[in-house]
């Protein structure tokens, strides 16, 4: 190997003029005010360290044409390739014994493995140095399904693998981390932060907190969990100290480490407790873009950081039918005055419509609207949601097109969608989706409490469900590219995070399918074959290759989430009398508690009142109670196999029930 020095990591425009290129995305500001297709950037790290074997090998057999020379030892041979990538100096930590895996073949599939007519396999020993250490290698179904991934040391047969390379658990979780937690548009700066800057101790723990947690959900690691467990304890007590500093508190590293911890929740979750530190972490993420103020969209990275810890506040707020945070609006006038290119105004113009639908759900819980209004202002929202599509949609970078996919059951009907823009854009597609069928079950509740003639109820009836169902189709169509599925059309580069913002679509499209299914619903949401000798629609085949994908994020992609999500779905879902189709209004056996949120509501059984002022986000204290809060429930005794009964807190479940929230 041969260290170059440190490369410039210009667009090659920008090299070739031997000026300073400013990194921005998608296209440097030069490029830009010139007109010119900018390149894109290198990656510094692979260009710092060039791998000279190839030259080296031809220059020894130019000598041994000469003069011939002995030949090393075959096992110098063998085990002497250098390490590619170069790692830093970390803290000891307590070391993990080298993993055990077991023969079970979990991998995640790439878009040619799922659409092979074959099943490929093989026995050869895996490059452990470029699986564990380099952090540009891409897993596919072979690599994942070797056994030769991780070794047991008690094995005989991998003696002399043990004695040539013994993979600590620091590299293995760090270089996990990097391949799936990072890619164009998402945390891409975090290998800059590695490469150039010494890391933050409590982000540094953070990383490999995740990166273990990840792996040990796909691949047998015995020891993992401890592991990861210990990190993230640790890292907890860091982001503690870090944010009773005013000045370390407004860090990019310290709201990183947050929203890692975050996904860390998201990874592992067990029950109740993870729910509970997943809702603190984005209580105490909103609190830090408050206090970091308007001066963090000075930078692109702070930019990014903004609009993704916000639409986790966004999730929280309309789950919750809580109001959104004052705050995120007076923010927004600010950000939009960096454009970015325009790229990202469809992600901030969506956000705002949300936002404004959160406020209308906890105007109509709290009986702060009349129903009149509120079904007015549903209906505007609802113009606003179609007139953002129809803008999205003439735009290059944020349209897609259907194909059709033959005989695969990754995806749906056959019928995908194709994205031909940023990484992003299949997962703000999902959220507009979604938030279609959220609002339709808004205007379906408002609209019983107002009094229409039967002819006029069954017409909007109607409407409603048939937007739910476009929107459940549209779903199932797009959730293949998060999934990474959907090959030769776009594929998510990084699935593992894709397929989380593809979680809470999927649980709506869930609901709508179960709504319109009647009777099955009870075997399907069993896990039961469905009763024999009676025809059932296509709804019901729906909702289970729905509750299939939610299966397979939490097995094959790792996201234990989606493990409550389905059981919210299974358990807990009861098909409601005036949800139920007509030509399937039978009586249907009682599944469990109704799955109601604010659309449900009995708005007109509560007092009215004229307005409501929603309340301010609280000030990060002397103690940083979110993060007491967390640390306290992971020091308390974890979830231990069977879900408590709970009354409803998240769900407004009324009556036992899971606690499993998304």
């Amino acid at each position: 190997m041969v260290y170059r020095g440190k490369p410039s990591a210009g667009c090659e425009n920008c090299r070739k003029a031997k000026k300073r290129c400013d990194l921005e995305q998608p296209a440097c500001l030069r490029c830009v005010k010139l007109k010119k297709t900018c390149s894109g950037y290198r990656d510094t790290t692979s260009l710092q360290i060039q791998d000279e074997s190839e030259s080296v090998r031809r220059k020894s057999e130019k000598q041994q044409a000469r003069t011939p020379s002995p030949q090393p030892p075959q096992q110098w041979r063998q085990h002497s390739s250098p390490i590619q990538q170069p790692t830093k100096s970390k803290p000891k930590s307590n070391f993990l014994a080298p993993p055990t895996v077991t023969d079970t073949p979990t991998g995640i599939p790439t878009p040619e493995s799922v659409h092979s007519d074959s099943t490929s396999s093989s026995d050869s020993t895996v490059d452990l140095e470029r699986q564990i250490l380099d952090p540009s290698w891409s897993p596919s179904a072979v690599d994942f399904a070797s056994d030769d991934l991780l070794f047991d040391p008690s094995d005989s047969s991998s003696l002399l693998l043990t004695t040539s390379l013994m993979p600590k658990p620091d590299d293995i979780a760090v270089a996990y981390f990097f391949n799936q937690f990072t890619c164009e548009n998402h945390w891409s700066f975090m290998r800059l932060f590695a490469a150039e800057r010494t890391l933050d101790p409590c982000l540094d723990l953070a990383i490999r907190a995740c990166g273990m947690a990840a792996l040990g959900n796909v691949q047998v690691v015995a020891g993992g969990k401890q592991y990861a467990r210990s990190m993230y304890t640790a890292a907890l007590g860091l982001l503690n100290d870090a944010l009773r500093d005013p000045q370390r508190s407004k860090t990019d590293e310290s709201l990183i480490a947050v929203a890692m911890l975050s996904r860390f929740e998201n990874l592992t979750c067990d029950g109740r407790d993870s729910i509970q530190s997943w809702k603190a972490h984005i209580k105490g993420s909103t609190q830090l873009l408050k206090v970091r103020g308007k001066s963090q969209f000075s930078t692109h990275i702070g930019r990014m950081l903004f609009r993704e810890m916000r639409a986790q506040a966004m999730i929280n707020a309309i789950w919750e039918d809580e109001y959104v945070p004052p705050f995120f609006r007076d923010f927004q006038d600010e950000l939009d005055t960096y454009q970015d290119e325009g790229v990202f105004n469809p992600i901030d113009n969506l956000t705002k419509i949300c936002f404004d639908l959160a406020d209308l759900r906890a105007q109509i819980r709290l009986a702060k609207i009349l129903p009149a209004q509120a079904v007015q202002q549903a209906s505007e929202l609802e113009t606003r949601f179609i007139q953002w599509a129809i803008e999205t949609s003439s735009n290059e970078l944020w349209r897609y097109t259907e194909q059709e996919v033959k005989d695969s059951e990754h995806v749906w009907d056959g019928k995908v969608y194709s994205f031909r823009g940023l990484s992003i854009t299949p997962t703000i597609w999902l959220t507009y989706f979604n938030m279609r069928i959220m609002l339709s079950r808004v205007q379906e509740g408002l609209c019983r409490q107002i009094q229409f003639s039967a002819e006029e109820r069954e017409e909007q009836t109607l409407y409603f469900r048939r937007t739910r169902r476009q929107m459940t189709d549209a779903v199932c169509a797009t959730v293949p590219v998060s999934l990474g599925h959907s090959s030769p059309a776009y594929s998510s580069p990084c699935v593992l995070i894709t397929a989380y913002g593809a979680l809470w679509p999927l649980f709506f499209a869930g609901t709508c399918a179960l709504e319109r299914t009647g009777p099955a619903a009870l075997s399907i949401c069993r896990d039961q074959p469905l009763p024999s000798g009676q025809t059932y629609g296509i709804a019901a085949t729906q909702a289970q290759w729905i509750l299939g994908r939610l299966k397979y994020i939490s097995q094959k992609v790792g996201l234990k989430w989606a493990d409550g999500v389905a059981a919210t779905l299974r358990g807990e879902f009861m098909v409601p009398e005036h949800l139920v189709e007509e030509d399937n209004r039978r009586p249907v056996p009682k599944l469990g508690k109704d799955v109601r949120a604010g659309w449900l509501r009995k708005a007109g059984k509560r007092p009215l009142s004229t307005a409501g002022t929603p309340t301010e986000t609280p000030a990060i204290r002397d103690g940083v109670p979110w993060v007491e809060l967390v640390r306290e429930t992971v020091d308390s005794t974890r979830f231990a196999g069977q879900l408590q009964a709970d009354t409803g807190a998240l769900l407004d479940i009324q009556g036992p029930s899971h606690e499993f929230v998304m």
